[in-house]
């Protein structure tokens, strides 16, 4: 009888070539897949961090860093030239030209920088000189920005700065300026865990601007800035309409300042710390107020502007730092694109009338600087 074919293959085993694997995933791979990722994304938090921290501030913090290297370039080229910084708001971010000075450029003349930041007060103020004398910057001579209503501000630094724009040295320059530290550490620390999320506006921006919807664009805020730091408003002319929106938009951003005015504790603490700095790098500084428009200077209850004057004058009588007062140099309203941002011919003028008047004979050492500027008004001349 003939076997049957399959009794042939019974205890046969089949080639294991020709066996099924089972289709499942081996969990080391798995696991080794997974680590593998954490670990690339830990590494490149890390080195993202310390770039930021070092050879990248402008990174995070774009307004300081991309001055900070155009500083740099401008002393190095000039060697031997004096240094003057001015520090302050975006009211001096647009509104100051040092080009327009008239200090002229010859070997011995002084290099003027704008290092004026939107949003800048007492407290950016100081922080600012602390990062250039620590980046080994010692400016000769140093121009400090005062908004008289900033002056009673109580917000402490935590809720003044944002966190992602600081290096991890800032905190300690901070530290003196806020009311809860552990409150600033805390949110910088959550910023900097995930910093390509937290500053991915600005790194966008850097790497292909282009690639944003220009309302998150970042890079004007290096590109459209001049060889000395000025950053001119955006427009050459405003229309009347926009201004007004302007001015009542500024108004809401500075009517808690003026019911009950008196001078705070922390501007007058970075004041006074921005001094003995300035006195211990042997350092010459001067204060100035910038021009304001009658919309901006109406909006002052009786005696504030005369208080903040008498504190100044007590740090000039403490310190021997002149005051030098540009609030009512240009009363044209149509100078300023809103209450207090002058626009690109207001800003020339008055940078004309402040060199001449001011900044030159202070550098010169002449007497008359030390006394405050006049309240003569200035009318821009139009380009």
């Amino acid at each position: 009888m003939t076997a049957r074919p399959w009794l042939l293959l019974r205890g046969l085993r089949l080639p294991s070539v020709l066996a099924v694997p089972a289709p499942v995933l081996p969990r080391r791979r798995a696991r080794a897949s997974v680590l593998a990722g954490l670990g690339f994304f830990a590494l490149f938090t890390a080195v993202l961090n310390v770039a930021l921290d070092t050879v990248r501030p402008e990174w995070r913090d774009p307004e300081y860093g991309h001055r900070l290297k155009r500083l740099r370039s401008q002393a190095d080229v000039a060697a031997g030239r004096p240094v003057v910084v001015a520090l302050g708001s975006s009211r001096a971010q647009m509104g100051f030209s040092p080009s327009h000075l008239g200090l002229g450029d010859g070997p011995d003349a002084p290099i003027v920088f704008n290092f004026a930041v939107a949003g800048g007060g007492p407290v950016h103020e100081v922080l600012n000189l602390k990062r250039l004398l620590d980046n080994g910057v010692r400016p000769d001579c140093v121009l400090v920005e005062v908004l008289p209503p900033v002056l009673a501000g109580h917000s402490p630094a935590e809720k003044l700065i944002l966190p992602a724009r600081l290096g991890v040295a800032d905190l300690e320059r901070l530290a003196p300026y806020t009311e809860d530290r552990g409150a600033l550490y805390r949110e910088w620390a959550w910023g900097r865990a995930v910093p390509f999320h937290t500053l991915r506006l600005y790194l966008m921006s850097h790497v292909s601007g282009g690639l944003l919807h220009w309302k998150s664009r970042q890079d004007f805020l290096w590109e459209q800035m001049k060889r000395d730091g000025w950053m001119p408003y955006f427009f050459p002319e405003v229309p009347a309409a926009k201004r007004e929106q302007g001015i009542a938009e500024v108004h809401g951003q500075f009517a808690a300042y003026f019911p009950n005015y008196h001078i705070a504790p922390i501007p007058d603490r970075a004041y006074r710390d921005l001094l003995e700095l300035c006195k211990t790098h042997g350092i010459r500084a001067a204060f100035y107020v910038m021009p304001e428009s009658p919309a901006f200077r109406s909006w002052y209850p009786p005696g504030s502007r005369e208080l903040a004057m008498q504190y100044l004058a007590g740090l000039t009588r403490e310190y021997g730092t002149p005051v030098f007062d540009a609030s009512g140099w240009v009363p044209d309203p149509t100078a300023y694109a809103d209450a207090h941002h002058l626009l690109r011919h207001g800003a020339e003028a008055f940078s004309a009338r402040f060199g001449r008047e001011c900044v030159g004979p202070w550098l010169r050492g002449s007497p008359a600087a030390n006394v405050t500027s006049g309240p003569r008004p200035l009318t821009p001349e139009l380009p």
